[in-house]
């Protein structure tokens, strides 16, 4: 994936329920991140991931402003 210029994408989180999303910071194209659990609240089932493009250096306000490129749930696995 290519980000356009003056964009940046952005990684949250937000456990079912939850009030809103948690930023897990900014992200590259194509690199791998690797989150400690201690950046995490905690992990529940049905957790939604998120990675959204943002104006360059991260959402102005807190939340996801831009579009949702990818979407994932975590899932229990038994």
């Amino acid at each position: 994936m290519t980000v356009p210029a003056g964009k940046t994408l952005q990684f949250w989180t937000e456990p079912e329920g939850a009030a809103a999303p948690t930023s897990l910071g900014l992200v590259q194209a194509g690199q791998t991140v690797d989150l400690p659990a201690t950046m995490l609240p905690a992990v529940e089932s049905r957790q939604l991931f998120e990675i959204t493009l943002e104006p360059e250096g991260g959402s102005p306000i807190g939340r996801p402003t831009g579009p949702i490129l990818f979407v994932g749930r975590t899932v229990r696995v038994s």
